[in-house]
């Protein structure tokens, strides 16, 4: 499969990451040339939109998205930080969409007015299954199968596709993609721009399910590296965290017995 575009998602705020992790992982994505995108916090997160412009970021993650209120925010945040305008035409922005206003907040779209230098086709809507089947079944915990939903979440998904096709913008899937789910999709007639599979989001190219499952696969070997990495530099910090704290807590002892 001709995969040219592929984007390692920090999803630091997820994660709980340090500066030094997410900068970690951006280097990861640029020595292995992957395009890196950051997450920010909310519609106006300043700081984090400027730090994702300071690690050379290819695109910014905006979770939970629910109005049209929330996108003209977020532009116009962008807008504050990249006065460059040739940075924000190249600039990606994946919109998630994970809950019921989300979903209509997609109905409405072609009430959205992009300010200048902003182009529909690099703003990605990603609908998060696993979560809009939590909201729609009112689901409270996570020991469920996407697959067992699909039947009912997959044709309003794709539904929204549509309209955002219509509109020029681009559309993602995620949330518990694996084989069969991958067959069900292929056997839709919507076209779907991207795949998002834990800490990566592919773009896809051609409709060759074998070659993609592969592709996939590859992907989640490294993101299991990754996330091993990450673990291990977590559990140093809660541990030398954890040491002072019983040393400091053993010396005020020792200091107030005597």
């Amino acid at each position: 499969m001709n995969i040219n575009e592929v984007f390692l998602n920090a999803s630091e705020h997820l994660f709980n990451l340090s500066f030094a992790e997410t900068l970690m992982l951006r280097n990861y994505s640029k020595i292995n040339k992957l395009k890196f995108c950051t997450m920010a916090g909310g519609s106006e997160s300043i700081r984090d939109i400027q730090e994702a412009k300071n690690l050379q970021a290819d695109g910014l993650e905006f979770n939970m998205v629910e109005s049209l209120f929330s996108l003209d925010k977020i532009f116009t945040s962008i807008i504050k930080v990249f006065s460059d305008q040739n940075s924000i035409e190249d600039l990606r922005i994946f919109i998630n969409i994970a809950s019921p206003d989300g979903i209509k907040l997609i109905n409405t779209i072609n009430d959205l007015i992009l300010p200048i230098n902003f182009k529909r086709s690099n703003i990605i809507f990603n609908f998060d299954r696993r979560s809009l089947i939590k909201f729609f079944y009112d689901i409270r915990n996570d020991n469920f199968q996407s697959l067992d939903y699909e039947a009912d979440i997959n044709p309003l998904i794709f539904n929204s596709m549509e309209i955002l096709k219509e509109n020029g913008f681009e559309s993602s899937i995620s949330g518990g993609i694996n084989r069969t789910s991958l067959e069900n999709i292929f056997n839709s007639r919507t076209r779907i721009d991207y795949l998002k599979t834990g800490l990566f989001t592919i773009k896809l190219n051609k409709n060759n399910l074998i070659e993609l499952f592969q592709v996939i696969l590859f992907y989640q070997k490294c993101e299991a590296k990754l996330l091993n990495l990450m673990s291990d530099s977590i559990n140093f910090r809660f541990n030398y965290i954890n040491q002072r704290h019983i040393h400091l807590m053993n010396y005020l002892a020792e200091v107030e017995d005597q």
